[in-house]
């Protein structure tokens, strides 16, 4: 029976309750909707599907699902029980390897099947063999395929098992006609402690690399002597895949680990030894650099507004725009980085269409609002945001490097990583937990090694990742001092309110007042209210770090504040109301004599104008209601200015009755502007598609069930499948199939071949009428059956 068929059968006698598990954990096997198990069962087989779920799996479950594909036989249909996986896998029983298997099963990547005396077996997914890649378990090719691959190899085994013999191995015998792979292979289980016992020195040292990892380099795996190596090679244990390269074969790996498969099994996460610090240490730097963080937050915000960000026409923003940051802010160029990718995945800045620049978001709300929301919006903002940016300024493959705010420091997959990288600090902080209530100290090697025994498929996506993450957790004040903190906790249950509450309580109250000097200065004795800040920060320049600021006022500052629509009268008003002490008589001049020459010359916008010598139309025009929309302004008897383009001013003229004429070059043809303050997408949040909702698993759920009797579907999908993998079955046992298929006229053809390969949507097939191979794409192949009886050596 076809495995895709056994699966279909496997799937539908499943109870309703383990079914809902499956699809929960593999959503994309139902997405979109499949109409049978058949279906079911052949999107769970693709290569795609196998690959996201074995991501999900932890290290045992996965060194057990190896050893089930090394240990079982799908063309002889010989599965794996957990009595028979025992003697593979140390230190285990079958009783504590049955619940491995069950997980297994459970997600589809294991079927059942029938065994001797009616106990389970189990059979893995044929595409497991793909999926998992050529080395599963580190363990090497079989010595059969690489006899089969490299006709000199076979040779050498022959040569090998000669040696053995008159090195006082019986058994090492090739009887005629034999395989000498298959004999080499008993040797090798019966009597590898005899056949080491020649072997000169350090080989045993450097079997042992090549059995965590089977292919080396022939100078490195050797340390220096090149005897272990040629000893090796002689005796057909070690094959040369070219001059600088070796690989040891899987039944040499096996006898090395002891005859067994996963000599190992870490059933446990592991819990490195941490160092630790006093809570109050951790807290006083957590509340720090949460301070610090939203200090230069707002002083960001308060330079774009001033001077917005341009941007490079390839994307992103370029070094000469971050020096400018880092020199207005008192920062270095990698804080400026993390900045301003912070504050755009906040939408507090966004990137304005019409000028290609990043502005400050429409609203204001960031100043407005207290610390513990500002904290919160930053939080959640980081949390879910599909960038990371600790990419930046690192290398692309093109040589090229990753800018500020640029589309290749988007990672679909960050909101994943930091919410299982918060879980893990979470389980490390409680698991190592000092006995004198310290807490214990984190670093990214310890996280990583936690995170990749929950999914060791991500290892390199976590070493890319996790570093970087480690720092912004430091700079959000969800570590201090490496530790994990309260906040940190809580961010990480997802108790958002909770957090938010917690740093409300634990932060000073921010002061409503500073201190004037008669040097043009102002002194901020610590975190000013919002609002004061802002304002402060309007009329005068920052100077300084930390939250002690000082301020200094120019003529320059005070224009900021005249632009922004005050005047002198309510700049002194401010600076009477907040300021500890009075206002400086040089303060009070410098106000009142910038605002005295402030407004000699006007500007404003004029986006058109009304000329007409009927001054009576243009009073009439003025004073009607219709028309305040368009923002009109007499400038002389005789021109009106709107703040609307002439084809807008136009189309609204006429709309009130009036007949106005185009001049000056104006075009009636409107051309419709972009909103402002547009989301880019590189800093926009990507909904997961991965993700099943009830309404759509119960309408499944009813698919399923009411589709007819289990297994038997014929859909597309899966006869697809099913014919994939009988072209797979036919190349492994080397047996010819009838293929129908549709050829370069259209017209469908029936015809005898053998298989060869299947790679990329091909299929390389040999014709023995006419002696020659040729390739047929997957899409003209109509069905695919094997032929009974016949077999070949192609």
């Amino acid at each position: 029976m076809s495995a895709i068929r056994a699966l279909a059968e496997d799937l539908a006698s499943r109870s309703d309750a383990e079914l809902r598990r499956l699809l929960s954990a593999r959503p994309d096997v139902v997405l979109p909707p499949v109409p049978d198990f058949a279906a079911l069962a052949a999107r769970a087989s693709t290569r795609v599907s196998v690959q996201r779920a074995l991501e999900g799996l932890n290290t045992p479950q996965l060194m057990v699902l190896e050893a089930v594909v090394l240990t079982t036989n799908l063309d002889a249909a010989t599965g794996a029980t957990a009595t028979s996986l025992k003697t593979s896998i140390a230190p285990m029983t079958a009783r504590t390897l049955e619940p491995y298997l069950t997980q297994l099963h459970d997600v589809a990547l294991l079927r059942t099947g029938p065994a001797p005396r009616g106990r389970r077996s189990y059979f893995p997914l044929e595409s497991l063999h793909d999926a998992l890649g050529p080395y599963p378990a580190g363990l090497g090719r079989p010595l059969a395929l690489l006899a089969r691959q490299y006709p000199e190899y076979a040779e050498r085994m022959r040569a090998g098992l000669a040696l053995l013999r008159v090195a006082g191995l019986p058994n090492a015998s090739l009887p005629s006609g034999s395989d000498p792979a298959t004999a080499l292979a008993e040797v090798l289980e019966e009597s590898w402690d005899a056949v080491l016992e020649s072997a000169p020195g350090k080989t045993d040292d450097m079997l042992q690399k090549l059995a965590a990892s089977p292919v080396g380099s022939a100078k490195t795996a050797v340390s220096g002597a090149a005897t272990p190596l040629e000893w090796l090679l002689e005796r057909g244990l070690l094959i040369r895949l070219d001059a600088n390269h070796v690989e040891l074969p899987r039944e040499v790996g096996i006898a090395t680990r002891g005859g067994m498969v996963i000599p190992s099994l870490p059933v446990s996460p592991p819990v490195p030894h941490l160092a630790s610090v006093r809570a109050g240490l951790r807290d006083n730097a957590a509340f720090g650099a949460i301070a610090e963080t939203l200090r230069l937050v707002t002083e960001l915000l308060t330079s774009v507004q001033t001077d917005p960000i341009a941007t490079l026409r390839t994307g992103g923003v370029g070094i000469r725009e971050i020096r400018r940051l880092a020199d207005a802010l008192r920062i270095d160029r990698e804080q400026v980085a993390w900045l301003l990718e912070l504050a755009a995945l906040g939408r507090l800045v966004v990137l304005d269409p019409d000028s290609s620049r990043w502005i400050p978001a429409a609203g204001g709300s960031w100043h407005l609002a207290e610390r513990h929301e500002q904290w919160i919006r930053l939080v959640r903002a980081w949390l879910d945001a599909e960038r990371a940016p600790s990419l930046v300024g690192g290398q692309l493959p093109s040589g090229s490097t990753v800018n500020v705010l640029s589309s290749e420091a988007t990672r679909t997959d960050a909101p994943a990583v930091r919410r299982r990288m918060l879980s893990a600090a979470e389980a490390l902080s409680t698991e190592a937990e000092h006995d004198d209530g310290r807490a214990c100290v984190l670093d990214a090697p310890s996280l990583i090694e936690r995170l990749t025994w929950h999914q060791p498929r991500l290892r390199r996506r976590f070493s890319r990742l996790v570093p970087g993450m480690v720092e912004e957790l430091g700079h959000l004040g969800l570590l201090g001092s490496g530790a994990l903190t309260g906040l940190g906790a809580a961010i990480a249950q997802d108790r958002f309110d909770d957090a938010a509450a917690a740093l409300r309580n634990a932060l000073p109250e921010p002061l409503t007042h500073f201190m004037l000097q008669a040097d043009l200065t102002a002194v901020a004795p610590g975190y000013l209210e919002p609002g004061v800040a802002r304002e402060l920060a309007l009329l005068a320049s920052a100077e300084g770090q930390g939250p002690a600021t000082v301020y200094r006022f120019s003529a320059q500052s005070v224009r900021r504040a005249l632009d922004d629509g005050q005047d002198a009268t309510a700049i002194l008003t401010f600076l009477e109301k907040h300021s500890a002490t009075n206002v400086p008589q040089p303060l009070r001049y410098l106000v009142e004599d910038t605002a005295s020459r402030y407004g000699s010359l006007r500007v404003g916008p004029a986006f058109s104008y009304v000329r007409s010598d009927d001054d009576a139309a243009l009073t009439a025009l003025l004073s009607d209601p219709a028309a305040a929309a368009l923002g009109l302004v007499r400038l002389a008897p005789t021109v009106v200015t709107a703040q609307a383009t002439p084809a807008e001013l136009s189309a609204a003229l006429r709309d009130l009755g009036y007949s106005p004429a185009l001049e000056g070059g104006a075009t009636p043809r409107s051309v419709p502007r972009a909103a402002a303050g547009s989301a880019p997408s590189s800093s926009a949040v990507r909904t997961n598609p991965w993700v099943l909702a009830e309404a759509d698993l119960e309408a499944q759920m009813k698919v399923l069930r009411g589709s007819g009797r289990p297994g038997t579907g014929t859909g597309a999908e899966s006869e697809a499948m099913i014919g994939l993998e009988t072209l797979r079955t036919a190349i492994r046992t080397k047996r010819e199939v009838r293929m129908g298929f549709a050829d370069s006229a259209g017209n469908s053809t029936r015809q005898v071949f053998v298989p060869l390969s299947v790679h990329a949507g091909r299929v390389r097939v040999f014709d023995p009428e006419k002696e020659t191979e040729r390739v047929i794409s997957v899409h003209r192949i109509m069905d695919v059956e094997t032929v009974e009886g016949a077999s070949t050596d192609a």
